[in-house]
């Protein structure tokens, strides 16, 4: 390994109006491991805890059509273990898990490589001599192994999650444990051992399924299907049932091999910690995993729409309109503004990571919920990706008065159109900003949610695009409102949704 070098980078963020709390002072050290993995720590002294995260760059957008899904899927095999963890007898546990494998390869083939589905009584067969290896492989299986190891050394708040664009692992740890957490982690990269797939296989289709038994749910990936023509973004990360049912141990082993590797991964600590012992333990554990292939950017882009889409459906969920909008991936200069003008606008989450949202003060609250009483909410909403970005009005009619969604359709365009020639006002504009700039320093007041923020954005574009972006927050213009409204407010770059209730089905 090259020889340990620690950069230490000193921050300050001022609140504005909104924020009470003062200045904020961010003390990130990083460092990189000679494989490139890289590790970000922030100490904060007093309770002698440390906040563990691990990130990956991988998420959906990092599948294909056959394997979508696949990266939630991950996320739940990485707490089945490895060779030295879930299990008493790994070379007994092995020896089962091949034969499970040659009989499920077979399955495979008959029950999806035929198009009348194969032969009936002898997929049936195959699947009793499945069952019976599982059987057998449970004496050697040792369920919650992770969970019982960190628990058993103070652990809490152990947790995962998959998104769009990166997957996290975390755990709490007293500051003297934090070796185990290295040890764990490390493990689980290099040695991951996908025991009880099938079993598991079932269990996220059947969370697919419970999603599916959600109102609304089937009609709203519809309409993200159909907003996302060609870009990845086109599938959520739940994946289509279809390839749940198809994906194999193999192509699990593969998308492993090919993302959870060292220079595709960020750990960050943040708590009562010496970074200097830190580094340490990440250079014995971490750095001791060979560096892999460098993993390419996604190749498709969302191209431009040139005509307008409209969706309609009908279902159990209330009745609702969405007018959605291509934007700017996350980093445009564009970003800050569509921020400032969904959080003036009144949203639950105004965009370039900062949340924030006007809520009951925003502008169509007041215009339609309030004073024309045509809806019972109304909102706009700016997500900015890595790759692509949509900005969303979202209202719900007031069906009690005869409200149609197409009312609220033209009364949303209306205000688009005030929008382009006049923009906001300088007290919208400046409550804006004070509201995004409050929670996004409130957002670094936990542990947790500082872990959280600093992690994932070095996985993009690298750590300190949080100032810089909240930087560009604070410039923002009225000029710039009217200019990206007209620029993206416009029928050919929009998807409109109709969803009405209809109870009965």
């Amino acid at each position: 390994m090259r020889r340990s070098s620690i950069l230490v980078f000193a921050l300050l963020a001022f609140a504005g109006a909104a924020a009470a709390a003062g200045a904020v002072s961010l003390d990130v050290k990083e460092h990189t491991l000679g494989n490139g993995m890289k590790i970000l720590m922030i100490p904060k002294p007093g309770v002698p805890r440390v906040v563990c995260h691990v990130y990956y760059k991988v998420g959906s957008i990092n599948e294909r059509p056959g394997i979508t899904g696949i990266a939630h899927l991950h996320e739940h095999m990485m707490f089945k273990g490895t060779q030295i963890m879930g299990v008493t007898d790994f070379a007994k546990d092995a020896e089962i898990d091949r034969k499970i494998e040659a009989l499920m390869d077979k399955i495979y083939r008959e029950r999806f490589w035929k198009a009348d589905g194969g032969d009936q009584a002898l997929i049936a067969q195959w699947q009793k001599d499945v069952d019976e290896l599982v059987k057998a492989e449970k004496a050697t299986i040792v369920k919650d192994d992770l969970w019982t190891q960190y628990m058993k050394n103070g652990g809490t708040g152990l947790n995962a999650s998959t998104g769009n664009e990166t997957t996290g692992y975390y755990v709490t740890l007293p500051s003297n444990k934090v070796e185990l957490q290295m040890l764990l982690e490390s493990d689980r990269m290099a040695n991951a051992y996908f025991r009880e797939f099938y079993s598991e296989k079932d269990v996220v289709m059947e969370e697919r399924r419970l999603s599916e038994n959600r109102p609304g749910f089937l009609f709203s990936e519809q309409v993200s299907a159909a907003f996302y023509a060609a870009s990845p973004y086109h599938w959520s990360v739940l994946g289509w049932m279809d390839d749940l049912r198809k994906i194999t141990k193999r192509d699990m082993v593969e998308f492993h091999n090919a993302y959870y590797i060292p220079n595709n991964t960020v750990a960050i600590y943040v708590g009562d910690l010496d970074p200097a012992r830190i580094v340490a333990l990440a250079e014995q554990y971490f750095g001791r995993i060979p560096k892999g292939p460098d993993v390419e950017p996604i190749r498709t882009a969302e191209p431009p729409q040139y005509s307008e889409k409209r969706m309609y459906g009908e279902g159990p969920a209330p009745t609702s309109l969405q007018i959605m909008f291509h934007v700017p991936r996350e980093g445009h200069p564009d970003t800050a503004p569509l921020a400032v003008l969904a959080d003036a606008l009144g949203s639950s989450f105004g965009g370039m990571r900062f949340g924030g949202g006007g809520g009951g003060t925003g502008r169509l609250y007041k215009l339609l919920v309030r004073d024309k009483q045509m809806a019972v909410s109304a909102s706009a909403f700016s997500r900015p990706q890595w790759y692509a970005g949509a900005f969303q009005f979202s209202a719900m009619p007031r069906i009690d008065k005869n409200v149609k969604p197409e009312d609220l359709e033209k009364e949303l365009w209306a205000e688009m159109d005030k929008i382009k020639a006049e923009g906001l006002t300088a007290e919208e504009i400046q409550k804006a900003k004070n509201r995004s700039e409050a929670n996004f320093l409130r957002s670094l007041q936990s542990t947790m949610g500082l872990a959280s923020r600093v992690g994932r954005a070095e996985l993009n574009r690298g750590w300190r695009s949080i100032l810089t972006d909240l930087d560009a927050l604070k410039a923002v213009s009225n000029d710039d409102i009217k200019r990206v409204a007209a620029a993206y407010f416009v029928k050919d770059n929009s998807l409109t949704a109709v969803y009405r209730r209809k109870m009965g089905r």
